[in-house]
């Protein structure tokens, strides 16, 4: 272990926790999450700044997120912004299901976002590995369906529909996540999901005041304590920009001070910066030993200093 400790390397709690995801294997160790790159294949994203239409330019992008660091590619079908129309379930599978066939038989794993039965099945039977679902699990037949196909299913935290903005009043936002944990694992058992498929999402953003948020991040040793894996959507959040009032777009520190507080649990971080945060956690994974030191070539003038043009 590095003698730089870190206040992320000194919180760590847990052991690592293996996650079987269809064909894949993830074993996830505290202070090292995967990380989880993010593809629209419809638009209405908050912070997506281009909309790539066809398949092969979404193929294009996933791969480079994967070459860029990418250990996982969430595919969303329909984005869950409350201002946006629903796409229909039948555009949503005829978008996603050419990116997921694309994208396994390359061997890349790969989760949907979705809260929609049809949507997942669909994505499921291309080979999806993963389903996260936004409406935490309203419809258990989700995890029926994640158990015939050997995948694993995300339950996020959320007390409102799908594409409904809401701030809701909580009497104790941890508590609340915690009930919906225990309640949709024991929902998601009974239809055949073994509990080590599930993954958990304290749905920053999801129906929460950003001081929820807040509240909801700095309790994640309580979540931890579920021994399961933790995808955190990092990516732009709304309480960070309250905090240092920057839009979606310029929010990169932001995003990495988020995945910084989360990182000591095992699991996933959720974003659109996958350059950025892998080159982040790279440096800091190095620093406490979780990485073995790269071999080094001095003789690489441009890694030690601006070379002058003209």
């Amino acid at each position: 272990m590095s003698l730089l400790l870190t206040a992320a390397a000194a919180a760590q709690p847990a052991d690592p926790v293996d996650l079987t995801a269809g064909a894949h294997r993830f074993t996830l160790h505290p202070g090292a999450p995967a990380v989880m790159g993010i593809i629209n294949t419809n638009p209405g994203s908050f912070s997506d700044t281009e909309h790539l239409a066809s398949t092969e330019a979404q193929l294009t992008k996933a791969l480079g997120l994967v070459e860029a660091g990418a250990d996982i590619i969430d595919v969303g079908t329909d984005s869950g912004v409350a201002y946006g129309e629903p796409i229909d379930l039948d555009t949503q599978i005829a978008s996603a299901v050419p990116l997921v066939r694309e994208l396994v038989a390359r061997g890349v794993p790969v989760s949907i976002d979705t809260p929609q039965l049809a949507v997942a099945e669909a994505t499921l039977e291309a080979g999806a590995a993963m389903i996260n679902d936004v409406s935490g699990l309203a419809d258990p037949r989700i995890a029926a369906a994640c158990a015939t196909h050997g995948a694993s299913l995300v339950l996020l935290h959320t007390r409102v529909e799908h594409k409904k903005e809401a701030f809701l009043s909580f009497d104790d936002v941890v508590a609340d996540v915690e009930q919906l944990f225990t309640e949709r694992i024991a929902v998601a058992e009974a239809e055949g999901l073994a509990r080590e498929a599930i993954v958990l999402d304290p749905g920053l953003g999801y129906a929460k005041h950003p001081h929820d948020d807040v509240e909801v991040l700095r309790a994640y040793p309580r979540f931890a304590a579920y021994g399961l894996a933790i995808l955190t959507g990092a990516s732009r959040k709304y309480y960070a920009g309250v905090i240092t009032g920057a839009e979606p777009p310029e929010r990169l520190p932001e995003t990495l001070a988020t995945v910084e507080a989360v990182r000591p649990y095992p699991g996933f971080v959720r974003v659109h910066d996958v350059d950025e945060i892998s080159r982040y956690l790279a440096v800091m994974e190095t620093l406490e030993g979780l990485r073995e030191l790269p071999d080094v070539d001095t003789s690489v003038a441009r890694l030690k200093w601006v070379t002058p043009v003209g």
